[in-house]
Protein backbone atom coordinates (compact mmCIF):
# COMPACT_ATOMS: atom_id res chain seq x y z
CA UNK A 1 0.00 0.00 0.00
CA UNK A 2 1.36 3.39 -0.92
CA UNK A 3 2.34 5.72 2.15
CA UNK A 4 1.34 9.45 2.88
CA UNK A 5 5.06 10.72 2.48
CA UNK A 6 6.96 12.14 5.19
CA UNK A 7 6.95 15.42 6.78
CA UNK A 8 10.30 14.80 8.56
CA UNK A 9 12.78 15.28 6.12
CA UNK A 10 13.10 18.41 6.80
CA UNK A 11 16.54 19.14 5.44
CA UNK A 12 17.94 18.76 1.94
CA UNK A 13 20.20 21.49 0.17
CA UNK A 14 21.58 21.94 4.06
CA UNK A 15 23.09 17.88 4.38
CA UNK A 16 27.03 16.89 4.13
CA UNK A 17 29.16 14.49 5.29
CA UNK A 18 27.31 11.06 3.63
CA UNK A 19 24.56 12.98 2.00
CA UNK A 20 24.37 13.60 -1.49
CA UNK A 21 21.65 15.75 -3.28
CA UNK A 22 20.52 15.55 -7.25
CA UNK A 23 18.48 17.90 -8.80
CA UNK A 24 15.26 16.29 -11.13
CA UNK A 25 14.78 20.24 -11.31
CA UNK A 26 14.27 21.28 -15.39
CA UNK A 27 11.95 20.08 -18.10
CA UNK A 28 9.42 17.05 -17.32
CA UNK A 29 7.07 14.99 -19.45
CA UNK A 30 3.38 16.05 -19.00
CA UNK A 31 -0.09 14.97 -19.99
CA UNK A 32 -3.41 16.58 -19.39
CA UNK A 33 -6.09 13.95 -18.11
CA UNK A 34 -9.04 15.27 -16.91
CA UNK A 35 -11.20 12.12 -16.88
CA UNK A 36 -8.71 10.87 -14.41
CA UNK A 37 -8.21 8.14 -17.62
CA UNK A 38 -4.87 7.26 -16.65
CA UNK A 39 -5.88 5.96 -13.24
CA UNK A 40 -9.77 4.81 -13.18
CA UNK A 41 -10.51 2.06 -15.91
CA UNK A 42 -14.74 1.79 -16.87
CA UNK A 43 -15.37 -0.14 -13.75
CA UNK A 44 -15.12 3.01 -11.78
CA UNK A 45 -11.69 1.24 -9.90
CA UNK A 46 -8.02 1.88 -10.56
CA UNK A 47 -6.14 0.31 -13.76
CA UNK A 48 -3.19 -1.84 -13.67
CA UNK A 49 -2.54 -0.81 -17.24
CA UNK A 50 -2.62 2.97 -15.83
CA UNK A 51 -0.36 5.62 -17.22
CA UNK A 52 1.55 5.44 -14.86
CA UNK A 53 3.45 2.40 -15.96
CA UNK A 54 4.76 4.21 -18.76
CA UNK A 55 4.47 1.54 -21.38
CA UNK A 56 5.45 1.04 -24.82
CA UNK A 57 3.78 -0.73 -27.86
CA UNK A 58 5.83 -3.92 -28.15
CA UNK A 59 4.39 -4.72 -31.77
CA UNK A 60 3.18 -2.54 -34.30
CA UNK A 61 0.02 -3.60 -33.34
CA UNK A 62 -0.23 -3.01 -29.49
CA UNK A 63 -2.74 -0.20 -28.48
CA UNK A 64 -1.29 2.38 -26.23
CA UNK A 65 -3.35 5.44 -26.36
CA UNK A 66 -0.77 7.73 -24.41
CA UNK A 67 3.01 8.69 -24.88
CA UNK A 68 5.14 10.53 -22.61
CA UNK A 69 7.71 11.24 -24.81
CA UNK A 70 5.53 12.65 -26.88
CA UNK A 71 3.79 15.06 -24.61
CA UNK A 72 4.00 18.48 -23.45
CA UNK A 73 6.95 19.43 -21.72
CA UNK A 74 6.76 21.65 -18.36
CA UNK A 75 9.27 23.31 -16.39
CA UNK A 76 9.95 22.25 -12.80
CA UNK A 77 9.60 23.70 -10.41
CA UNK A 78 6.97 25.60 -11.83
CA UNK A 79 2.74 25.97 -11.88
CA UNK A 80 1.62 24.62 -14.92
CA UNK A 81 -1.00 27.39 -15.53
CA UNK A 82 1.34 29.88 -16.76
CA UNK A 83 3.31 27.16 -18.95
CA UNK A 84 0.91 26.52 -21.56
CA UNK A 85 -2.64 28.51 -22.74
CA UNK A 86 -4.80 25.59 -22.45
CA UNK A 87 -3.58 25.33 -18.77
CA UNK A 88 -4.86 28.82 -17.51
CA UNK A 89 -7.70 27.63 -16.18
CA UNK A 90 -7.42 23.75 -15.69
CA UNK A 91 -7.56 22.08 -12.17
CA UNK A 92 -8.14 19.25 -13.00
CA UNK A 93 -5.49 15.89 -12.85
CA UNK A 94 -2.12 15.96 -14.93
CA UNK A 95 0.39 13.57 -15.14
CA UNK A 96 4.27 14.23 -14.78
CA UNK A 97 6.79 11.70 -15.93
CA UNK A 98 11.08 12.47 -15.16
CA UNK A 99 13.02 9.46 -16.67
CA UNK A 100 16.74 9.64 -14.89
CA UNK A 101 19.34 7.28 -14.68
CA UNK A 102 21.62 5.74 -11.85
CA UNK A 103 25.15 4.99 -12.44
CA UNK A 104 26.64 3.13 -9.33
CA UNK A 105 24.93 0.66 -6.92
CA UNK A 106 22.50 2.15 -4.28
CA UNK A 107 24.27 3.19 -0.62
CA UNK A 108 22.54 4.14 2.18
CA UNK A 109 19.23 5.26 1.65
CA UNK A 110 17.01 7.31 -0.97
CA UNK A 111 14.25 9.32 -0.54
CA UNK A 112 13.04 11.80 -3.71
CA UNK A 113 12.20 15.39 -2.24
CA UNK A 114 9.32 17.30 -2.95
CA UNK A 115 9.35 20.83 -2.17
CA UNK A 116 5.39 21.39 -2.47
CA UNK A 117 2.94 19.75 -5.06
CA UNK A 118 -1.05 21.40 -5.53
CA UNK A 119 -2.97 19.46 -4.45
CA UNK A 120 -2.82 16.06 -3.87
CA UNK A 121 0.08 13.92 -5.24
CA UNK A 122 0.43 10.37 -6.27
CA UNK A 123 3.80 9.11 -6.71
CA UNK A 124 4.63 5.90 -8.48
CA UNK A 125 8.81 5.03 -9.45
CA UNK A 126 9.16 2.16 -12.00
CA UNK A 127 5.08 1.75 -12.46
CA UNK A 128 4.12 0.84 -8.85
CA UNK A 129 2.63 3.74 -6.48
CA UNK A 130 4.72 4.48 -3.56
CA UNK A 131 3.13 7.47 -1.87
CA UNK A 132 -0.02 9.61 -1.70
CA UNK A 133 0.36 13.09 -0.45
CA UNK A 134 -2.90 15.68 0.00
CA UNK A 135 -1.64 19.49 0.59
CA UNK A 136 -0.37 21.63 -2.00
CA UNK A 137 2.17 23.77 0.26
CA UNK A 138 4.60 22.00 2.54
CA UNK A 139 7.55 19.36 1.73
CA UNK A 140 7.50 16.10 1.59
CA UNK A 141 9.89 12.76 1.28
CA UNK A 142 9.25 9.48 -0.05
CA UNK A 143 11.75 6.91 0.41
CA UNK A 144 13.19 4.90 -2.85
CA UNK A 145 15.22 2.80 -1.13
CA UNK A 146 16.17 -0.94 -2.37
CA UNK A 147 14.42 0.09 -5.69
CA UNK A 148 16.98 2.26 -7.61
CA UNK A 149 19.51 -0.20 -9.42
CA UNK A 150 21.91 0.97 -12.27
CA UNK A 151 20.49 2.09 -14.87
CA UNK A 152 17.37 3.78 -16.05
CA UNK A 153 14.13 4.82 -14.07
CA UNK A 154 10.43 6.18 -14.72
CA UNK A 155 9.53 8.73 -11.70
CA UNK A 156 5.98 10.03 -12.45
CA UNK A 157 3.55 11.70 -10.47
CA UNK A 158 -0.10 12.04 -11.02
CA UNK A 159 -1.12 15.35 -9.66
CA UNK A 160 -4.64 17.05 -9.07
CA UNK A 161 -5.34 20.76 -8.18
CA UNK A 162 -9.31 20.31 -7.81
CA UNK A 163 -10.86 22.52 -5.42
CA UNK A 164 -13.10 20.02 -3.26
CA UNK A 165 -15.58 20.88 0.24
CA UNK A 166 -13.24 18.72 2.25
CA UNK A 167 -9.39 19.90 1.46
CA UNK A 168 -7.45 22.46 2.78
CA UNK A 169 -7.70 25.32 1.44
CA UNK A 170 -11.21 24.45 0.31
CA UNK A 171 -13.91 25.56 -2.50
CA UNK A 172 -12.78 29.67 -2.66
CA UNK A 173 -9.76 31.63 -2.35
CA UNK A 174 -9.08 35.00 -3.58
CA UNK A 175 -5.92 33.94 -5.52
CA UNK A 176 -5.04 31.67 -8.11
CA UNK A 177 -5.10 27.50 -7.68
CA UNK A 178 -1.92 27.50 -9.71
CA UNK A 179 -1.85 23.39 -10.29
CA UNK A 180 1.80 21.45 -10.41
CA UNK A 181 5.19 20.35 -9.15
CA UNK A 182 5.36 24.61 -8.46
CA UNK A 183 9.03 23.85 -5.75
CA UNK A 184 12.36 22.02 -6.34
CA UNK A 185 12.31 18.30 -7.06
CA UNK A 186 15.48 16.72 -5.35
CA UNK A 187 16.69 12.72 -5.17
CA UNK A 188 18.51 13.15 -1.53
CA UNK A 189 21.18 10.31 -0.32
CA UNK A 190 21.91 9.46 3.00
CA UNK A 191 23.20 6.92 5.82
CA UNK A 192 21.41 4.12 7.05
CA UNK A 193 20.60 5.84 10.06
CA UNK A 194 19.94 10.23 9.54
CA UNK A 195 19.15 12.74 10.59
CA UNK A 196 15.75 14.04 10.11
CA UNK A 197 14.95 16.85 11.60
CA UNK A 198 17.37 19.19 13.65
CA UNK A 199 17.00 22.97 14.67
CA UNK A 200 18.11 25.10 17.38
CA UNK A 201 16.57 28.38 18.31
CA UNK A 202 16.19 30.82 21.79
CA UNK A 203 13.14 30.29 23.41
CA UNK A 204 11.26 33.22 25.21
CA UNK A 205 13.38 33.24 28.58
CA UNK A 206 16.31 33.70 26.69
CA UNK A 207 17.51 29.74 27.10
CA UNK A 208 18.99 28.14 23.80
CA UNK A 209 16.95 24.78 23.28
CA UNK A 210 16.79 22.27 19.89
CA UNK A 211 16.06 18.73 18.85
CA UNK A 212 17.66 16.17 16.72
CA UNK A 213 15.88 13.06 15.50
CA UNK A 214 16.97 10.25 13.73
CA UNK A 215 15.72 7.37 11.92
CA UNK A 216 17.04 3.92 10.85
CA UNK A 217 18.60 1.07 12.81
CA UNK A 218 20.73 2.53 14.84
CA UNK A 219 18.51 5.77 15.53
CA UNK A 220 18.13 5.21 19.26
CA UNK A 221 21.54 4.69 20.04
CA UNK A 222 22.80 7.55 17.96
CA UNK A 223 24.75 10.44 19.56
CA UNK A 224 24.16 14.22 18.35
CA UNK A 225 27.00 16.79 18.65
CA UNK A 226 26.72 20.43 17.50
CA UNK A 227 29.58 22.59 16.43
CA UNK A 228 29.34 26.52 16.30
CA UNK A 229 33.00 26.90 14.56
CA UNK A 230 32.85 30.98 14.83
CA UNK A 231 32.03 30.43 18.49
CA UNK A 232 34.36 27.79 19.36
CA UNK A 233 31.48 25.87 20.57
CA UNK A 234 31.04 22.09 19.95
CA UNK A 235 28.63 20.28 22.73
CA UNK A 236 27.01 16.76 23.27
CA UNK A 237 23.49 16.13 23.04
CA UNK A 238 20.93 13.69 23.38
CA UNK A 239 18.65 12.48 20.08
CA UNK A 240 15.10 12.32 20.69
CA UNK A 241 14.54 14.94 23.03
CA UNK A 242 14.56 18.36 23.61
CA UNK A 243 17.37 19.69 25.19
CA UNK A 244 18.86 23.14 26.65
CA UNK A 245 22.08 24.48 26.22
CA UNK A 246 23.30 26.84 29.09
CA UNK A 247 23.48 30.76 27.54
CA UNK A 248 27.27 30.67 29.01
CA UNK A 249 28.11 27.20 26.96
CA UNK A 250 27.47 29.46 23.52
CA UNK A 251 29.71 32.45 24.81
CA UNK A 252 29.64 35.39 23.35
CA UNK A 253 26.35 35.10 21.33
CA UNK A 254 25.47 38.66 18.91
CA UNK A 255 21.10 38.43 18.64
CA UNK A 256 19.96 38.39 15.37
CA UNK A 257 17.65 41.30 15.09
CA UNK A 258 14.96 43.13 12.95
CA UNK A 259 17.11 44.95 10.60
CA UNK A 260 20.71 43.56 12.38
CA UNK A 261 21.03 40.30 11.34
CA UNK A 262 23.64 37.62 12.58
CA UNK A 263 23.70 34.14 11.49
CA UNK A 264 25.60 31.41 13.12
CA UNK A 265 26.51 28.22 10.88
CA UNK A 266 25.49 25.56 13.26
CA UNK A 267 26.12 21.33 12.41
CA UNK A 268 24.01 18.66 13.64
CA UNK A 269 26.02 15.33 13.84
CA UNK A 270 25.81 11.54 14.31
CA UNK A 271 28.31 9.30 13.51
CA UNK A 272 28.31 9.16 9.28
CA UNK A 273 25.67 12.04 8.91
CA UNK A 274 25.55 15.95 9.32
CA UNK A 275 23.31 18.89 8.28
CA UNK A 276 24.50 22.75 8.66
CA UNK A 277 22.12 25.29 9.30
CA UNK A 278 22.29 29.40 9.81
CA UNK A 279 20.65 29.78 13.04
CA UNK A 280 19.91 33.12 14.64
CA UNK A 281 19.62 33.78 18.08
CA UNK A 282 16.87 36.37 19.60
CA UNK A 283 13.89 36.39 22.18
CA UNK A 284 10.57 36.83 21.24
CA UNK A 285 7.96 37.63 23.80
CA UNK A 286 4.00 39.74 24.57
CA UNK A 287 4.10 42.29 27.09
CA UNK A 288 0.77 43.36 27.36
CA UNK A 289 0.08 45.18 24.20
CA UNK A 290 3.58 45.05 22.65
CA UNK A 291 5.57 42.74 20.84
CA UNK A 292 8.92 42.40 22.10
CA UNK A 293 12.20 40.88 20.58
CA UNK A 294 15.10 40.84 21.83
CA UNK A 295 14.04 42.98 25.29
CA UNK A 296 13.05 46.13 23.39
CA UNK A 297 9.76 46.40 22.04
CA UNK A 298 9.39 46.47 17.92
CA UNK A 299 6.18 48.06 16.22
CA UNK A 300 6.20 45.83 12.95
CA UNK A 301 5.95 47.47 10.04
CA UNK A 302 5.31 45.52 7.60
CA UNK A 303 3.36 44.08 4.17
CA UNK A 304 2.09 40.66 2.97
CA UNK A 305 2.76 38.50 0.42
CA UNK A 306 1.81 36.17 -2.12
CA UNK A 307 3.92 33.37 -3.31
CA UNK A 308 3.83 34.87 -7.27
CA UNK A 309 6.83 35.84 -8.86
CA UNK A 310 8.18 39.13 -9.63
CA UNK A 311 6.68 39.61 -12.93
CA UNK A 312 4.51 37.16 -15.64
CA UNK A 313 2.21 36.39 -12.96
CA UNK A 314 3.39 32.77 -12.35
CA UNK A 315 3.58 31.19 -8.94
CA UNK A 316 7.40 32.19 -7.33
CA UNK A 317 9.93 30.20 -6.73
CA UNK A 318 13.52 29.65 -5.44
CA UNK A 319 16.44 32.39 -4.71
CA UNK A 320 15.90 34.58 -7.18
CA UNK A 321 11.91 35.61 -6.88
CA UNK A 322 12.59 35.89 -2.68
CA UNK A 323 15.82 38.31 -3.06
CA UNK A 324 13.33 40.54 -5.35
CA UNK A 325 10.11 40.46 -3.61
CA UNK A 326 11.60 40.70 -0.53
CA UNK A 327 14.13 43.96 -1.40
CA UNK A 328 10.70 45.38 -2.70
CA UNK A 329 9.45 44.89 0.84
CA UNK A 330 12.78 46.24 2.26
CA UNK A 331 12.39 49.46 -0.37
CA UNK A 332 8.99 50.02 1.40
CA UNK A 333 11.01 50.49 5.12
CA UNK A 334 9.38 47.05 6.10
CA UNK A 335 11.02 44.91 8.77
CA UNK A 336 7.94 42.60 8.61
CA UNK A 337 6.55 40.52 5.91
CA UNK A 338 3.26 38.32 6.28
CA UNK A 339 3.27 35.15 4.06
CA UNK A 340 -0.09 34.68 3.47
CA UNK A 341 -2.12 32.69 2.61
CA UNK A 342 0.00 29.09 2.76
CA UNK A 343 3.29 27.90 3.19
CA UNK A 344 5.88 29.98 0.70
CA UNK A 345 9.05 28.30 -0.56
CA UNK A 346 11.82 28.06 1.95
CA UNK A 347 13.62 30.14 -0.29
CA UNK A 348 11.67 33.15 1.09
CA UNK A 349 11.89 32.61 4.39
CA UNK A 350 15.64 31.84 4.09
CA UNK A 351 16.25 35.35 2.37
CA UNK A 352 14.44 37.02 5.13
CA UNK A 353 16.36 35.51 7.95
CA UNK A 354 19.45 37.03 5.48
CA UNK A 355 17.72 40.41 5.64
CA UNK A 356 16.78 40.99 9.11
CA UNK A 357 13.09 40.27 8.34
CA UNK A 358 10.54 39.66 10.50
CA UNK A 359 8.11 36.64 9.15
CA UNK A 360 4.29 35.46 9.68
CA UNK A 361 4.16 32.23 8.33
CA UNK A 362 0.27 30.71 7.37
CA UNK A 363 -1.88 27.73 6.83
CA UNK A 364 -4.28 27.62 3.95
CA UNK A 365 -6.73 27.68 6.21
CA UNK A 366 -9.47 29.95 4.63
CA UNK A 367 -13.26 29.78 3.60
CA UNK A 368 -15.43 27.09 3.57
CA UNK A 369 -13.21 24.84 5.07
CA UNK A 370 -15.36 21.99 6.44
CA UNK A 371 -15.04 22.47 10.13
CA UNK A 372 -16.68 18.88 11.71
CA UNK A 373 -14.83 16.57 9.09
CA UNK A 374 -12.60 14.74 10.90
CA UNK A 375 -10.25 13.75 7.74
CA UNK A 376 -10.18 17.50 7.17
CA UNK A 377 -8.88 18.33 10.41
CA UNK A 378 -6.39 15.58 9.92
CA UNK A 379 -5.27 16.90 6.58
CA UNK A 380 -4.52 20.41 8.36
CA UNK A 381 -2.63 18.84 11.24
CA UNK A 382 -0.55 17.48 8.58
CA UNK A 383 0.05 21.11 6.87
CA UNK A 384 0.61 22.28 10.20
CA UNK A 385 3.70 19.65 10.94
CA UNK A 386 4.97 20.72 7.48
CA UNK A 387 5.06 24.22 8.51
CA UNK A 388 6.58 24.05 11.69
CA UNK A 389 9.23 21.33 11.37
CA UNK A 390 10.43 22.90 8.18
CA UNK A 391 11.18 26.34 9.25
CA UNK A 392 11.30 26.13 13.17
CA UNK A 393 15.19 26.84 12.79
CA UNK A 394 14.55 30.27 11.02
CA UNK A 395 15.33 33.36 13.14
CA UNK A 396 12.74 35.33 11.31
CA UNK A 397 10.32 33.20 11.49
CA UNK A 398 7.91 35.06 14.75
CA UNK A 399 4.24 34.13 13.90
CA UNK A 400 2.68 30.95 13.29
CA UNK A 401 -0.53 31.76 11.82
CA UNK A 402 -3.61 29.05 12.21
CA UNK A 403 -6.21 30.58 9.82
CA UNK A 404 -7.50 33.65 7.59
CA UNK A 405 -10.59 35.34 7.73
CA UNK A 406 -12.84 32.54 8.91
CA UNK A 407 -16.70 33.11 10.35
CA UNK A 408 -16.56 32.50 14.70
CA UNK A 409 -18.17 29.70 15.93
CA UNK A 410 -18.21 26.66 18.12
CA UNK A 411 -16.82 24.06 15.31
CA UNK A 412 -14.50 26.75 14.04
CA UNK A 413 -13.09 27.59 17.33
CA UNK A 414 -12.45 23.64 18.31
CA UNK A 415 -10.84 23.08 14.70
CA UNK A 416 -8.53 26.08 15.05
CA UNK A 417 -7.74 25.07 18.53
CA UNK A 418 -6.38 21.59 17.98
CA UNK A 419 -4.10 23.25 15.07
CA UNK A 420 -3.15 26.05 18.15
CA UNK A 421 -2.27 22.73 20.34
CA UNK A 422 0.17 21.32 17.63
CA UNK A 423 2.30 24.63 16.84
CA UNK A 424 2.89 24.57 20.31
CA UNK A 425 3.91 20.72 20.80
CA UNK A 426 5.93 21.50 18.06
CA UNK A 427 7.33 24.75 18.94
CA UNK A 428 6.59 26.85 21.66
CA UNK A 429 9.01 29.37 21.08
CA UNK A 430 7.36 31.93 18.69
CA UNK A 431 4.14 33.68 18.85
CA UNK A 432 0.76 32.44 17.45
CA UNK A 433 -1.63 34.25 15.53
CA UNK A 434 -4.54 34.54 13.17
CA UNK A 435 -6.10 36.67 11.05
CA UNK A 436 -9.67 37.58 12.40
CA UNK A 437 -12.54 38.25 10.07
CA UNK A 438 -13.49 41.42 12.08
CA UNK A 439 -16.82 43.30 10.62
CA UNK A 440 -17.24 47.11 11.67
CA UNK A 441 -18.65 48.18 14.86
CA UNK A 442 -21.37 50.13 15.50
CA UNK A 443 -20.39 54.11 14.95
CA UNK A 444 -15.94 54.67 15.33
CA UNK A 445 -15.79 51.90 17.59
CA UNK A 446 -14.63 48.34 17.04
CA UNK A 447 -14.39 45.80 19.95
CA UNK A 448 -12.96 42.44 19.02
CA UNK A 449 -14.33 39.41 21.00
CA UNK A 450 -13.87 36.34 18.67
CA UNK A 451 -13.45 33.32 20.87
CA UNK A 452 -10.16 32.43 19.68
CA UNK A 453 -8.82 35.63 21.60
CA UNK A 454 -7.81 33.29 24.45
CA UNK A 455 -5.95 30.77 22.47
CA UNK A 456 -3.74 32.96 20.58
CA UNK A 457 -0.36 35.48 21.30
CA UNK A 458 -1.46 38.27 18.89
CA UNK A 459 -4.87 39.38 17.19
CA UNK A 460 -4.37 39.52 13.78
CA UNK A 461 -7.87 42.21 12.07
CA UNK A 462 -8.49 42.18 8.10
CA UNK A 463 -10.40 45.44 8.02
CA UNK A 464 -10.85 47.47 4.81
CA UNK A 465 -12.62 50.59 6.01
CA UNK A 466 -12.84 53.25 2.93
CA UNK A 467 -12.65 50.06 0.24
CA UNK A 468 -15.44 47.77 0.97
CA UNK A 469 -17.17 49.78 3.61
CA UNK A 470 -17.15 52.51 5.55
CA UNK A 471 -16.65 56.41 4.51
CA UNK A 472 -13.11 56.99 4.36
CA UNK A 473 -13.35 60.52 6.03
CA UNK A 474 -14.11 58.48 9.25
CA UNK A 475 -10.97 55.93 9.09
CA UNK A 476 -8.56 58.47 11.26
CA UNK A 477 -11.22 58.34 14.07
CA UNK A 478 -12.23 54.70 14.24
CA UNK A 479 -10.88 53.13 18.00
CA UNK A 480 -10.14 49.55 18.57
CA UNK A 481 -10.18 47.71 21.68
CA UNK A 482 -10.18 43.61 21.94
CA UNK A 483 -11.35 41.62 25.65
CA UNK A 484 -7.25 40.01 25.65
CA UNK A 485 -4.88 42.25 26.37
CA UNK A 486 -3.05 41.36 23.25
CA UNK A 487 -0.85 43.19 20.82
CA UNK A 488 -3.31 44.29 17.67
CA UNK A 489 -1.56 43.60 13.92
CA UNK A 490 -3.56 44.93 11.40
CA UNK A 491 -2.80 41.82 9.15
CA UNK A 492 -4.89 43.42 6.10
CA UNK A 493 -6.29 46.73 4.89
CA UNK A 494 -5.98 49.03 1.43
CA UNK A 495 -7.74 49.42 -1.63
CA UNK A 496 -7.17 48.69 -5.12
CA UNK A 497 -6.04 50.83 -7.95
CA UNK A 498 -5.29 50.16 -11.84
CA UNK A 499 -1.19 51.32 -12.15
CA UNK A 500 -0.81 54.10 -14.36
CA UNK A 501 -4.68 55.02 -13.86
CA UNK A 502 -4.86 58.75 -12.65
CA UNK A 503 -8.13 60.75 -11.32
CA UNK A 504 -8.99 62.31 -8.16
CA UNK A 505 -8.78 60.63 -4.47
CA UNK A 506 -12.50 60.24 -4.87
CA UNK A 507 -12.67 58.43 -8.46
CA UNK A 508 -12.66 54.55 -7.78
CA UNK A 509 -9.44 52.56 -9.20
CA UNK A 510 -7.31 55.51 -9.42
CA UNK A 511 -3.65 55.37 -7.93
CA UNK A 512 -4.96 58.54 -6.10
CA UNK A 513 -7.84 57.22 -4.52
CA UNK A 514 -5.62 53.91 -2.88
CA UNK A 515 -3.55 56.50 -1.60
CA UNK A 516 -5.90 58.41 0.06
CA UNK A 517 -7.19 55.61 1.49
CA UNK A 518 -3.78 54.71 2.63
CA UNK A 519 -3.19 58.36 4.19
CA UNK A 520 -6.44 57.77 5.89
CA UNK A 521 -5.44 54.31 7.69
CA UNK A 522 -2.10 55.43 8.74
CA UNK A 523 -4.03 58.58 10.56
CA UNK A 524 -6.14 55.97 12.07
CA UNK A 525 -3.42 53.44 13.37
CA UNK A 526 -1.03 56.01 14.40
CA UNK A 527 -3.53 56.62 17.55
CA UNK A 528 -4.02 52.92 18.24
CA UNK A 529 -2.47 52.50 21.77
CA UNK A 530 -2.72 48.29 21.20
CA UNK A 531 -1.65 48.23 18.01
CA UNK A 532 2.25 46.50 17.31
CA UNK A 533 2.27 46.64 13.64
CA UNK A 534 0.92 46.15 10.19
CA UNK A 535 0.59 44.26 7.51
CA UNK A 536 -1.40 46.26 4.68
CA UNK A 537 -2.56 44.16 1.87
CA UNK A 538 -0.46 43.32 -0.34
CA UNK A 539 3.32 44.33 -1.93
CA UNK A 540 1.60 43.42 -5.77
CA UNK A 541 -1.03 43.06 -7.53
CA UNK A 542 -1.68 39.01 -7.52
CA UNK A 543 -3.92 36.71 -9.99
CA UNK A 544 -7.42 35.58 -8.97
CA UNK A 545 -10.20 34.29 -10.55
CA UNK A 546 -12.37 36.41 -8.32
CA UNK A 547 -11.57 39.56 -9.89
CA UNK A 548 -13.18 39.82 -13.24
CA UNK A 549 -13.82 43.93 -14.25
CA UNK A 550 -12.64 44.23 -17.63
CA UNK A 551 -9.89 47.17 -18.78
CA UNK A 552 -9.17 47.55 -14.27
CA UNK A 553 -8.79 43.90 -12.72
CA UNK A 554 -8.60 42.07 -16.09
CA UNK A 555 -7.62 38.85 -13.16
CA UNK A 556 -5.93 40.44 -10.63
CA UNK A 557 -6.59 41.64 -7.35
CA UNK A 558 -5.76 45.07 -7.40
CA UNK A 559 -4.63 46.16 -4.00
CA UNK A 560 -0.64 45.59 -4.67
CA UNK A 561 1.66 48.46 -4.17
CA UNK A 562 3.02 47.40 -7.16
CA UNK A 563 1.41 46.21 -10.73
CA UNK A 564 2.23 42.44 -11.62
CA UNK A 565 5.21 43.83 -13.41
CA UNK A 566 6.70 45.92 -10.80
CA UNK A 567 5.53 49.12 -11.20
CA UNK A 568 5.25 50.90 -8.17
CA UNK A 569 1.90 52.95 -7.65
CA UNK A 570 1.32 55.98 -5.42
CA UNK A 571 0.44 54.22 -2.03
CA UNK A 572 3.71 52.42 -2.36
CA UNK A 573 5.42 56.01 -1.40
CA UNK A 574 2.59 57.40 0.68
CA UNK A 575 3.31 53.90 3.42
CA UNK A 576 7.52 54.36 3.20
CA UNK A 577 7.30 58.41 4.07
CA UNK A 578 5.39 57.19 7.13
CA UNK A 579 7.34 53.94 7.58
CA UNK A 580 10.51 56.36 7.26
CA UNK A 581 8.55 58.68 10.35
CA UNK A 582 8.74 55.11 12.61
Amino acid sequence: MPNHGTSLFAHVGSRSAAGSVASLDGPWRAIIDPYQTGYIGLTGEPTPRGWFRDFKPRTERDRIEYDFDRSMVLQVPGDWNTQHPELHYYEGTLWYRKKFTVSDPEAGRTFVHFGAVNHTCRVYLDGEELAFHQGGFGPFAVELTGRLSPGDHSLILMVDAMRTPDRVPAMRTDWFNFGGAHRSVSLVRVPDTFITSAWLTMDRDGRVVGQIECDGPNADAAEATITIAELGVQLSVPTGQRFTIAEEALGDVERWHPGRPTLYDVTFSIDGDQVTEPVGFRTLEVHGTDIVVNGEPVFLKGISLHAEGPSGGRRAAGPDDAATLLQWAQDLGANFVRLGHYQHDEAMVAEADRRGLLVWAELPVYWGIDWTNPETLENALEQTDELVLRDRCRASVALWSVANETLPGEDRTNFLRSLIDRVRELDDTRLITAALFTLPGQGIETHIDDPLGPFVDVIGVNQYYGWYYGDRDDIPNLKWSSDFNKPIIFSELGAGAKAGHHGSPTQIWTEEFQAAVYDAQIAMIANQPDCAGLSPWILKDFRTPLRALPGIQDGYNRKGLVSEEGERKLAFETLAAWYRTL
